[in-house]
């Protein structure tokens, strides 16, 4: 998740399913987090001890398998204070107050009818997710929309009069003057910012936490610069692009790239993801590379961020910017200087002493590929790291922890996975429990999840919970995805993920390019427009034979075909060059959903799917809507959300062509976000023909069909205003069909006395040509 937190579907995350999460979800326990030069003391303790917390999960669970296709949705809400008439739109601080409301909303709600609400990082946010699983029937996807129209509506509910609620990623006055409900203002303390107020964190003690170690771990505060989007009038920067930090609020303003420098700017953002139990660990793991090949594809599809401190920026996605705002590592981790010291520098007790250099932020793309095979099957072709190396896959220097991994390889865990679990521990903690430090390593799994949540990556590959009231799986978790204006875009979204998690199954499909063509992808991705004018790498021929279907496995390869498939896959390897790179071309998002040349398209393979399972009529034609749409946005004809929002914005009249986006601009840009989210309002440039009915308030619950204790004394003067009214209604739809079948029988004689005067003078034609 976006959040701290990894409390979304509980289902599937350690607990049972419930309409009010348990305390310790996700670690938001009653418990004191560490000062961080206490942490210094256990940090090595909780690293190793949660190595051994995952051998000892590993071992007992590695061999569970047939599970069923359980899978839900998380989508992340912000909620703003709006003064339409005077043009001003702020945070509304009501995070916690609101969320309380809708946990105790839930309880009343029969089971099969509820949605789940749980805390996020800002204290003017909430997230929802479904009540319960969806199911490995089609049917179930049928369910997506609707349960995120009720979430809507819920949360509609539970709003001040003055209160919206648009699902779109980020604020776009994040850090802009006073941009809180009530006002507060940046003072010394936590984040240290120049923009933003620590009141807008969230008041768990974990969230102040993160903020302080993160802070305390990399020697400064965060360092976050996006491209300014340069218009006809935007002055020139004092300050270039690669200055030193600013020092002050004046210095920041001239600089040439967006600068912000807290936490909130990155995890204030809200996002879409979705989170499917696999059948065993094998298909866990090939999930996990298959989809995160596919994770800057979706990521460009789902764009709308075009907006970040009060600028249009150059890109159009988040990604960078929670990156950014969560990079923890030291200058010398960063290699920019030199580690050792106060300030930034090593520690003897930090992942690789502090200095050991790290690449990537800890919320980023994946560095490495976990399944240990060359199609995808454990037990058939199984690889060594070497060995996938070799192959092309793994071609990016992957950083871990040496110990960790021969911890890991002497327990029996494979090379691959292993290497997979130490890349992740080469991170510390951020956050250590007071009461939570020495636990049994055989029953806790508390400092292995510690690190696991704070790797924030496009995929995440979860273990079953140690601990559970119900029998969880194998799980994977898609994480890219932006959230969409309406719940119709994010259902299409989540349903197509959902479909193309299916279809890489049954077809036991490969997408499999070096890594090093996944964060070019990536930084395509995130690139302005690059749903209509990006190019991105793909895999020509993803089927690597015939199928047998989703639940048989294929058989053990001859030594001539596992022959055929390793030169097959060192050839597809022959460059970690995205545009050499044999097998791998650069394709358009159209091209990738529709097809080109020999690869089918992925919205083809999964119509095919569809047929060869049989889906029924009903959910066909449900799916088939959400297909089209997701098509006709990677065609172009309908907008990315960041695209409306930069043309809204460059078309508002009180827009100077500066780059800056006033208070005004964004109020009026979040009010009609709101009523496009809310089906109040069509707009025809991001849904075309496609319909978003409306989500009303008074539709958040399910009402009760009582019979009463008294029924005589319901009878009153409003009753029978309402009954005079229906009586009206009634009348007037009979009448209304009468018109109808009139019309149509007056158009009908009108239709044949047309066509008779057509004969009638075709006739004279003839005649007067005699």
């Amino acid at each position: 998740v976006e959040t701290t937190l990894d409390t979304s579907l509980p289902w599937l995350d350690g607990g049972p399913r419930a309409a009010h999460p348990p305390r310790d979800m996700g670690f938001l326990l009653d418990a004191t987090p560490l000062e961080w030069d206490e942490s210094l003391e256990v940090i090595r303790y909780v690293r190793e001890h949660g190595i051994a917390q995952f051998i000892h999960l590993y071992n007992r669970i590695k061999d569970i398998e047939g599970d069923r296709l359980l899978w839900g949705d998380e989508v992340e809400y912000a909620i703003f204070k709006l003064d339409a008439e005077r043009g001003t739109v702020k945070l509304s601080l009501r995070g916690a107050e609101i969320l309380a409301g809708l946990q105790e909303g839930e309880r009343s709600v029969p089971v099969g009818q509820q949605c789940n609400w749980v805390p996020e990082w800002g204290s003017w946010m909430v997230e929802g997710t479904p009540g319960m699983p969806y199911s490995g029937y089609a049917t179930d996807l049928l369910l997506v929309e609707k349960n995120m129209r009720t979430r809507r509506a819920r949360l509609l509910a539970a709003l001040a009069e003055d209160e919206i609620c648009p699902t779109l990623p980020c604020f776009p006055l994040m850090g802009v003057g006073t941009f809180t409900d009530p006002p507060a203002r940046p003072t010394p303390g936590l984040s240290d910012s120049l923009f933003v107020p620590d009141e807008i964190i969230n008041p768990a003690p974990r969230f102040a936490a993160l903020v302080k170690n993160i802070k305390r771990r990399r020697g400064s505060k965060v360092d976050i610069r996006v491209p300014r989007y340069r218009d006809e009038k935007t002055p020139d920067a004092a300050r270039p692009v690669g200055c030193p930090p600013p020092a002050t609020l004046e210095e920041a303003l001239e600089m040439d790239e967006v600068y912000m420098d807290a936490m909130a700017f990155g995890m204030g953002c809200c996002c879409l993801q979705v989170t499917f139990q696999a059948r065993d660990l094998s298909e866990s793991r090939h999930l996990y590379d298959q989809l995160a090949v596919l994770g800057p594809i979706m990521l460009a599809l789902t764009a709308a961020t075009p907006i970040a401190r009060g600028v249009l920026l150059d890109t159009d996605v988040r990604w960078d910017i929670i990156a950014q705002s969560v990079d923890d590592r030291t200058p010398a981790e960063r290699g920019v200087a030199a580690g050792g010291g106060e300030g930034g520098g090593g520690h003897a007790a930090m992942a690789g002493h502090g200095t050991k250099r790290l690449h990537k932020s800890r919320y980023e793309t994946i560095s490495t590929y976990i399944c240990n095979t060359v199609i995808g099957q454990d037990g058939q072709d199984s690889s060594t790291r070497a060995a996938l190396k070799d192959l092309g896959r793994n071609d990016l220097e992957v950083p871990m922890d040496e110990e960790a991994y021969r911890t890991l390889t002497q327990a029996g865990v494979d090379e691959v996975l292993a290497q997979h679990i130490a890349h992740l521990f080469v991170r510390d903690p951020l956050v250590i429990y007071r009461e939570r430090v020495e636990l049994d390593d055989e029953r806790e799994t508390d400092h292995f999840e510690n690190i696991q949540s704070t790797n924030w990556q496009t995929v995440r590959w979860k273990p079953p919970p140690a601990k559970s009231d119900s029998h969880i799986g194998w799980r994977t978790e898609f994480r890219s995805m932006e959230v969409q204006l309406t719940d119709f875009e994010n259902a299409a979204f989540t349903v197509f993920v959902v479909l193309v998690s299916r279809v890489i199954l049954y077809f036991n499909l490969n997408f499999y390019m070096p890594i090093s063509c996944v964060d070019c992808n990536m930084r395509r991705a995130a690139e302005r427009d690059a749903v209509t004018q990006g190019k991105f790498c793909f895999r020509q021929s993803p089927i690597s034979g015939a199928s047998s279907g989703s639940h048989a496995r294929r058989p053990p390869s001859s030594p001539t075909k596992r022959e055929a498939d390793l030169a097959e896959a060192v050839r597809a390897a022959a460059s970690s060059c995205c545009g050499s790179t044999a097998g791998v071309e650069d394709l358009s998002l159209f091209e990738i959903m529709a097809g080109k040349g020999s690869f089918k398209g992925l919205v083809p393979l999964i119509l095919t799917y569809l047929d060869l399972i049989k889906t029924d009529t009903t959910t066909l034609a449900t799916i088939n809507k959400y297909l089209d749409f997701v098509v006709a946005r990677a065609s172009g004809e309908l907008l990315t959300p960041a695209q409306w929002m930069r043309r809204f914005v460059l078309s508002h009249p009180d827009y100077r062509h500066d780059s800056l986006v006033s208070e005004r601009i964004a109020a009026d840009l979040l009010a009609k976000c709101h009523r496009i989210g809310a089906g109040l309002e069509r707009c025809p440039d991001l849904h075309g023909d496609f319909v978003v009915p409306p989500v009303l308030a008074k539709d958040a619950y399910a009402v009760n069909m009582t019979s009463g204790e008294a029924p005589g004394a319901r009878i009153s003067s409003s009753t029978d205003g309402l009954m005079a009214m229906h009586q009206i209604r009634l009348q007037l739809q009979t009448r209304r069909r009468r018109l109808l079948a009139d019309a149509t029988e007056h158009r009908a004689r009108l239709e044949a006395a047309q066509e008779e005067l057509r004969n009638v003078e075709t006739q004279l034609a003839v005649l007067a040509a005699r």
